[in-house]
């Protein structure tokens, strides 16, 4: 046996106790989501769609320029 298939089982046994402890534990489990799920839309909205808008307002400045669509066509021309 190699240690990377040790290690695989070792991980494979360990997602599987974790499911079941999860199927007899639902409430508990059912209450942690309902209390992480606030936390995780706060986080999205403060760090991900940040940054999306951001992005957006770099390639809006960067799409319009200083000059206008004629003067560039104009230029290449």
């Amino acid at each position: 046996m190699t240690l990377g298939f040790i290690i695989k089982i070792i991980i494979e046994v360990f997602v599987v106790l974790l499911i079941g402890y999860g199927i007899m534990n639902e409430e508990k489990l059912v209450a942690f989501e309902d209390e992480l799920f606030p936390v995780l839309k706060f986080c999205f909205h403060k760090y991900i769609l940040k940054d999306l808008k951001k992005k957006k307002r770099a390639r809006l400045r960067v799409i319009s320029g200083k000059e206008s669509a004629g003067d560039a066509e104009r230029s290449v021309a």
